[in-house]
């Protein structure tokens, strides 16, 4: 928490909210997450998150070589900030078998197993841009809707399930239908004389229509939480983690995307 806490708008927020901040971008930067997204209304509410976060990154990088491979893709118009690991993202673009299914909220909710193609045309896009700029910020571009947005930011945070709305309006999502949900928390031993405590993290949460489950063996409970472990127990084992997963099936009058 130490280089958050040197950027005055961070310091100002609470120290909850630090601490989890700073678990969440050194998880990215130690390669257990791909992706952490931030938002002005979720996390850290700040005013200017492009310089601000540019300015913890360039902290961080100065600090410890492990944050040379993370760099920021910035969406100003929604206020959104996505803390990227490149090395993961380069394995996520080439390896297709890592792509969620994706979930158009229609009234049929219609599943695929391939990335709508303005998704595609945005990592395409993306990686080229890294690839020719030694930039630690980049920034999508301006012209994108939740039609976009939603199923792009689970591809990059790592989620197995991708929504795709159906419209930029649509506002209402998944009302009074069952759905799993999946929480994914790694445990490590905190050492506090004269005992040790074992304490989990949360770092992902999903969920899927319950109905969904039962005709897509790709989504069904066991899949989706063998598919978890087979993604998540290789990264924490190099920080000397373990891993689980927790699964509950609730009824909301609306899903927030």
């Amino acid at each position: 928490m130490e280089e958050v806490g040197k950027i005055p708008l961070l310091r100002k927020t609470a120290r909850t909210k630090q601490h989890q901040f700073s678990i969440d971008i050194c998880l990215i930067a130690c390669g257990v997450r791909q992706v952490y997204l931030s938002t002005c209304k979720r996390a850290l509410a700040l005013p200017d998150p492009v310089h601000t976060f540019s300015a913890l990154l360039g902290s961080l990088r100065d600090k410890s070589a492990l944050f040379r491979d993370v760099v920021l893709w910035n969406d100003p118009i929604h206020m959104q900030t996505f803390f990227i690991n490149t090395k993961l993202f380069d394995e996520k673009v080439i390896d297709s078998s890592m792509n969620p299914i994706f979930v158009r909220l229609d009234e049929d909710l219609t599943e695929s197993a391939s990335p709508p193609d303005e998704v595609k045309d945005v990592l395409l896009g993306m990686r080229a841009a890294m690839a020719s700029q030694g930039a630690l910020s980049f920034f999508l571009p301006d012209n994108l809707t939740q039609i976009v947005l939603v199923p792009l930011a689970a591809v990059l945070i790592d989620y197995p399930v991708a929504y795709m709305p159906v419209s930029p309006s649509q506002t209402a999502f998944l009302g009074a239908e069952p759905l799993d949900v999946y929480e994914v928390a790694f445990s490590l031993d905190i050492v506090d004389s004269p005992s040790t405590n074992t304490r989990d993290f949360t770092f992902l949460k999903f969920s899927c229509p319950r109905k969904l489950a039962d005709t897509c063996p790709r989504l069904s409970h066991t899949h989706l939480v063998q598919r978890l472990e087979d993604i998540f127990t290789p990264r924490l084992d190099k920080i000397g983690a373990g891993i689980a997963v927790r699964h509950h099936t609730e009824t909301l009058d609306r899903v927030a995307l």
